[in-house]
């Protein structure tokens, strides 16, 4: 149910509604149905009456999905000012409508959200004539800062506590060092929140808040304005949606990429790729697997001939054309990993169990690799040596790793080769023969030591130096090698200083583990047991005069990880400020490993550590049961806020420093 419209009469409180769902099912209004004050629960207001809505009965939708119609309230006194409409109980959101504002004529109010045509308003020619994705622009990976922020900013225009959705999230990943961070941010009161979240390159990113899901387009040092609703509208090939779903701000590059994204995919119908060109599992797989490659080219084909006609004139920059051809093209290239994969899974090499319990190999079919690409190799440079198709997202850089074509670059990264007979590698002692074997493969298939091959290795070594557990000089000596290896066989400077950036970290690990040199300074703190009455106040106690974030954290929380690690430039920038961040965690829960976490990402701030019974008295001290968790502490030692999230313009934080 969707409030439209809210009159106030001398008698009644008349309220629009649109009631909705898929066409030919049914919804019913229940009589019990009432506002109430959404401050005060107690004041409510019965239903006396409607129109076009018959209580308690079916009401079947039409084929647009929706019936209008008004309930007719008590007269609300003229006092109250926003109500929540009521069905049944106030604590299920899925019947109830809150935050109606009664003194609005429109009770949702929609705001100035970019538009293509403001896209063109602009008024500016391109500066260069754009024919199309030029992969050589990018081949020096300028586009990598491994130092960047993103930052998003947004405005829920309905929103209320009560929906229950405190969070959103965006989920990054970075697939030259497979790094993922799921980083998240609390709504305020208010509907705004705000999220500073470190990127190294443009990506796409998934963004999730409540029942909104979306892929954003994320770059470093570019603040990206969201403009939605917690109000949802059925679409009839969506689902349930948003009311309303946009950008706000100027038409910038992020915000062009975002707004265009739709367009572009509708216009080329790139949606539902994998629906559309999926292989079902038959005798003809194979063969139908091939003609579904020839299919996807053919696509690709027509996307890039038409890209620069449907681009060209439009008034953005060569670097926002050139991402929107990588939405399109990155979304083609996922639908020939997927059908590869498909096969791979249904018809492929595999392990099945006898009778007595064992597993016995059985050598399933293959694709013929040369038939498959024979139909992309037209656009090799651009699919296979073109280094800013990793701004798609993850997918294609997870699916490269595991594909056949470059599932021995990875395993020549590792110093691997395949066992015959079965789906297991095994170490070799000669570390330049798995090279071979994928060189010569890449050779045969027409792709050579493209790009990607190159980026699976590197990434393939990195993932497997963060994997070691405990660093040493014997593992060391075998990576030195492996190092050498992928080194002399990349011809992309960056994917090296990626890589030894990484390693340098590594080598530092080693030495730190072998006591060779001394890792950062253990300065966590220690509070030992306290009673009940005063274990805040030992806390605090030593950082007086200075307002405090206690920001409640342990190591198996991802979200806290997330969140500290964001913190660091806002702790930066506040350095020369009366503020300390105090981040405190359970010592009963794997404090090393706090430790070892909190040195290796450089968190700055105070690290304090208390008991498990302190930790018990705390969460009852602020009643809280889920990390993380936050508290704003004045410099007299007074509680500003609890459930509190930091950030640099928050009014509480900027009065509690002023004071």
């Amino acid at each position: 149910m969707r409030v439209t419209d809210v009159e106030r009469t001398d008698s009644s409180t008349r309220v629009a509604v649109r009631l909705q769902n898929h066409p030919h099912f049914w919804v019913m209004v229940s009589p019990d149905t009432r506002l109430l004050a959404t401050e005060d629960t107690t004041q409510q207001y019965k239903l006396i009456g409607t129109e076009n809505i018959e209580l308690g009965s079916h009401i079947w939708m039409p084929e647009s999905g929706q019936h209008d119609g008004v309930l007719i309230f008590e007269k609300v006194p003229a006092s109250i000012k926003v109500v929540d409409l009521v069905e049944t109980d106030p604590a299920d959101i899925g019947n109830c409508t809150y935050g109606i504002h009664l003194d609005e004529q429109a009770t949702l109010v929609y705001p100035d959200i970019l538009k293509y045509s403001d896209i063109l308003d602009k008024g500016t020619k391109p500066s260069e004539k754009w024919t199309g994705l030029d992969p050589r622009r990018y081949e020096d990976l300028k586009f990598y800062d491994k130092d960047g922020m993103t930052h998003i900013r947004g405005k829920i225009t309905d929103y209320s506590p009560k929906y229950g959705v405190s969070t959103f999230s965006v989920r990054t990943k970075n697939d030259f060092t497979d790094e993922e961070k799921v980083n998240v941010g609390d709504i305020n009161p208010d509907g705004s929140f705000a999220l500073d979240i470190p990127l190294a390159y443009p990506q796409f990113d998934y963004f999730k808040l409540g029942d909104i899901s979306k892929n954003l387009f994320l770059i470093p040092g570019d603040t990206l304005n969201i403009a939605t609703c917690m109000t949802l509208r059925l679409d009839p090939e969506k689902g349930y949606v948003p009311d309303f779903y946009g950008y706000e701000g100027e038409a910038d590059d992020v915000a062009v990429i975002n707004i265009l994204t739709d367009s572009l995919f509708n216009r080329y119908g790139l949606n539902s790729l994998y629906t559309k060109y999926k292989v079902e599992k038959t005798d003809s797989m194979k063969a139908d697997t091939y003609k579904r490659s020839e299919q996807l080219a053919a696509l690709l084909d027509s996307v890039c001939n038409d890209l620069p006609k449907f681009l060209g004139n439009v008034p953005v920059s060569v670097f926002a054309k050139d991402m929107l051809s990588i939405a399109a093209i990155g979304n083609i290239c996922c639908a020939l990993e997927d059908i590869q994969m498909d096969f791979s899974y249904s018809k492929g090499d595999r392990y099945e169990k006898n009778e007595d319990g064992t597993l016995s190999f059985v050598e399933g079919e293959s694709l013929d690799e040369t038939v498959l690409l024979k139909p992309w190799l037209k656009h090799k440079d651009l699919i296979y040596n073109n280094p800013v198709l990793m701004c798609h997202g993850w997918i294609l850089p997870n699916r490269w790793r595991f594909n056949s074509q470059f599932r021995p670059s990875a395993m020549a990264a590792y110093g691997m080769e395949a066992v015959p007979g079965s789906l297991a590698y095994t170490s070799s002692d000669d570390l330049t023969q798995p090279y071979t074997i994928d060189i010569n493969h890449l050779d045969s298939i027409g792709l050579g030591n493209c790009f990607v091959a190159q980026s699976v290795r590197t990434v393939s070594l990195i993932d497997n130096l963060h994997s070691i557990d405990e660093p040493s000089s014997a593992i060391l000596k075998r990576h030195n090698r492996l190092l050498t290896n992928i080194i002399k066989h990349n011809e992309y400077d960056g994917l090296n200083e990626i890589l030894m950036d990484e390693y340098n970290n590594f080598v530092k690990d080693v030495m730190i583990a072998e006591n060779q040199i001394d890792g950062k300074e253990d300065s966590s703190i220690m509070i030992t047991d306290s009673s009940e009455g005063n274990v805040l106040a030992k806390i605090i106690e030593p950082y007086k005069g200075n307002v405090l974030f206690l920001d409640f954290w342990g190591i198996g929380c991802g979200p806290c990880r997330a969140g500290m690690i964001n913190q660091k430039p806002l702790l930066e920038r506040m350095s020369d400020k009366p503020f300390k961040a105090l981040y405190i965690a359970d010592v009963d829960q794997n404090m090393e490993a706090c430790k070892k976490w909190l040195s290796k990402e450089d968190i700055k701030g105070e690290h304090i550590f208390v008991t498990g019974d302190d930790w018990q008295r705390l969460t009852g001290l602020f009643n809280f049961s889920a990390i993380p968790f936050g508290v704003l502490i004045d410099k007299e030692g007074n509680i500003v806020k609890t459930h509190y999230s930091i950030y640099e313009d928050d009014p509480l934080l900027k009065k509690a420093l002023e004071e």
